[in-house]
């Protein structure tokens, strides 16, 4: 498994690396990383994560830029809910028979669970949670929910969301050259932090009633 990871890594830094040498080549596979990811399940499939960490790699290394490369991720990620919501609202129930998306009943039966249980803010919540992200646009779209209350939610975690893996590759990359590591890394570490950091944003309310009764 560490060999496919490692092999995976690689291929996707030297990937990079040579986009690197053209910023709008760059631009267009960042742009549509962020893009399909949050396609309806389409997005399970695709590595977007371990791309964004290393991009933020490059950009701390000088040979990405990052406000370009931050801002194409937001508008891929933005486009990608719209087309998972548009997906939803004019297949609705239908969805459930149509190939591929009847293969993945159980992913969009969570989904549904999970918009049920956190209405407007499972979009939000949703973009950072793997095997949910890919399904509660449609969901939303399925329900009916307003899409400008939809478009605001989704612009606004878009911006989270390509922060919260564009910067901790950028942070992470000096650090770890620094000590003679890989940038593959970063991937591995970065990972690990996105996760406890929404572990903690997710139970933020019981930590602290925790906390409160200690």
């Amino acid at each position: 498994m560490l060999e496919i990871f490692t092999a995976l890594t690689g291929w996707l830094e030297m990937l990079l690396e040579q986009l690197s040498g053209n910023i709008w080549l760059a631009l267009l596979f960042i742009f549509l990383i962020a893009a399909t990811e949050a396609v309806f399940i389409l997005g399970l499939f695709i590595p977007s994560t371990p791309v964004l960490l290393l991009a933020g790699g490059l950009i701390a290394d000088g040979r990405l830029p990052f406000w370009e490369i931050y801002l194409v991720a937001v508008l891929g990620a933005v486009v990608g809910d719209a087309i998972s919501y548009t997906v939803g609202y004019w297949l609705k129930d239908s969805i459930k028979t149509v190939w591929p998306f009847r293969n993945y009943l159980h992913l969009i039966d969570r989904g549904e669970a999970f918009f049920a249980r956190h209405g407007g803010k499972s979009v939000f919540i949703g973009r950072f949670i793997p095997g949910v992200k890919a399904v509660v646009p449609g969901i939303a779209g399925m329900f009916g929910m307003d899409y400008r209350r939809f478009s605001i939610i989704n612009v606004t975690s878009a911006f989270v969301w390509a922060a919260a893996h564009i910067l901790p590759g950028m942070l992470l990359s000096a650090w770890l050259r620094s000590m003679g590591l890989s940038l593959e890394w970063v991937i591995l570490i970065g990972a690990a932090v996105i996760v406890v950091l929404l572990l903690i944003a997710h139970n933020w309310h019981r930590l602290l009633r925790s906390g409160a009764t200690h």
